[in-house]
């Protein structure tokens, strides 16, 4: 899609779904977030 001009990692890419995936039960809920942390809406 870019033809491999992205600025970011694979791994910098994947942390915020990483960090979502291991939030536990009692964690937030109903949040966006991007690498650098939670984000507005």
């Amino acid at each position: 899609m870019n033809h491999h001009t992205g600025q970011l990692t694979v791994t910098k890419g994947t942390d915020p779904i990483v960090e979502l995936a291991m939030i536990d039960a009692d964690g937030p809920t109903g949040i966006f977030i991007d690498r650098l942390g939670p984000i507005g809406w």
